[in-house]
């Protein structure tokens, strides 16, 4: 069919008039703050929409460290992602980086630097990795055998203890390298493709044996990794040197109590530097969780046996405290509601003996102060259904404490004990049909006494 010039001008004409909507439809992804490889981060307001892949996603209200979205049509509560995976919903991967009441907590803003709003979200498409595997790598090399627990007392924005009067939140994320302390184990590596933009040893460091590297992302300006608690004696990098995706950096000291890599990603304008290297800290968990496990979504782990102890010292137990909110990955945990902005319990150790502290209102004359509405708390355990035997040692490593003790419902013990004092509970054959051991400790409620709880130990009788 020939094309006559009327019919060249009205196709010219329905071309123009659909401009705008061409315009609209570009338009249907909100710009966000920042982003990091396949990730978008968005400051986002109570009340407020943003627009991502043709998804709208709203900020209805907030309970603490709680969030509840509308996306889409589904409606959604997440609580900020210290060590918490991703949900998808839509097609979209999101978790909660920060949120204002998590910020509350501590005295350090300037770590929670790129919370500009209500909440600050990361948003991704659920069909691309977070990272591409083939840019990226897990800080730590495998070589050596090393194995990520994800059970480090201090994870991402982990509520830490009162220091010098100050309330900290962890800057970044702890790796338990304990066997590898001083010695030429564990190589750490570079994260992507990087340049070092300075290697400190200076006596800002607590220890000169000691140092701090600090890389720049090749691939996005503004990016920055830090490294911390590395071994002066085996560094292998200099300012300057470009360095490609895994190249070695160097192995860890750790600190006078334990051998950890202290690793944390930065997103700034200018360069960091050492006394400011803190500032605007980018929640890293899922994406590091993403490069260790090759996924994003959560596994359940389960037990027929086992030892867990509590609060103890973090060179004795790779700073796995066991005061932190249940994980299904974990398989243990604390049932913890949106009353509990810490997402924790407290604890207390000293040389080889801990515990964790169980209050009616835990972390009294703190930001984090907060009162457990019921009058018990619950130790869950994932494990395979069958009939068990437990036992547990009760006490407090300083205060005298009360404490009634349940496993599956059946009481195992009332104490009264003094202070340092601990004792451990009769054992009982309990059956588990739901896949959850449950310990339940009840407090006093009039909250003049706490109840303390130093180790669990149970193992499977017979299968159901």
């Amino acid at each position: 069919m020939p094309v006559t010039k009327n019919s060249f001008i009205l196709v010219f004409i329905i071309v123009f008039i659909n401009i705008p909507l061409f315009r609209v439809f570009a338009q249907e992804h909100s710009k966000p703050d920042f982003h990091w490889g396949n990730a978008f981060y968005f400051n986002i307001k109570i009340g407020e929409t943003i627009t991502f892949q043709n998804t709208d996603v709203k900020l209805l209200q907030q309970k603490n460290h709680f969030n509840q979205f509308i996306i889409g049509a589904d409606t959604v509560w997440l609580k900020v992602s210290r060590r918490t995976l991703p949900k998808t919903i839509n097609n979209i991967r999101i978790f909660v980086a920060d949120n204002k009441n998590v910020k509350a907590l501590t005295t350090d803003s300037e770590v929670h630097g790129l919370l500009k709003s209500d909440a600050l979200i990361c948003l991704s498409d659920f069909s691309k990795p977070i990272l591409n595997k083939n840019k990226y790598i897990f800080p730590i090399s495998f070589n050596d055998g090393f194995l990520w627990s994800v059970e480090e007392n201090s994870t991402m924005f982990a509520y830490q203890n009162k220091l010098n009067n100050n309330f900290s939140s962890n800057a970044g994320i702890d790796f338990d390298l304990n066997d590898a302390s001083g010695i030429e184990k564990h190589w750490i590596v570079a994260f992507e493709n990087s340049t070092v933009v300075w290697v400190d040893e200076k006596e800002s460091n607590i220890s000169k044996l000691e140092t701090t590297v600090l890389l720049a992302s090749n691939s996005q300006p503004g990016i920055y990794y830090v490294y911390e608690h590395l071994y002066s004696k085996n560094i292998l990098v200099k300012k300057g040197d470009k360095l490609v995706r895994g190249e070695l950096i160097g192995t860890i000291w750790g600190d006078n109590l334990w051998g950890h890599l202290q690793f944390s990603v930065i997103k700034s304008d200018t360069v960091p530097t050492y006394n400011l290297i803190f500032f605007n800290v980018v929640n890293c968990f899922s994406q590091l969780y993403e490069l260790y496990f090759q996924q994003t979504y959560n596994f359940n782990r389960n037990f027929t046996k086992g030892i867990i102890t509590f609060g103890r010292q973090c060179n004795i137990n790779g700073n796995k405290k066991n005061i932190l909110a249940f994980e299904g990955y974990s398989g243990k945990g604390w049932k913890l509601g949106d009353w509990n902005t810490a997402d924790r319990v407290e604890w207390i150790s000293e040389g080889i003996d801990g515990n964790a502290r169980l209050w009616k209102k835990l972390f009294r004359n703190e930001k984090a102060e907060c009162e457990n509405p019921k009058n018990y708390y619950e130790f869950e355990i994932s494990v395979k259904n069958g009939v068990y035997r437990i036992r547990a040692n009760v006490g407090d490593l300083e205060l005298s404490t009360w404490q009634k003790v349940q496993f599956e419902g059946v009481t195992a013990a009332t104490y009264v004990l003094g202070a340092g004092e601990y004792k451990w509970t009769l054992e009982k054959v309990v059956k588990v049909n739901d896949g959850k051991l449950t310990v339940r400790i009840f407090v006093d409620e009039k909250n003049k006494k706490p109840a303390g709880i130093s180790e669990i130990v149970f193992q499977m009788a017979y299968k159901n």
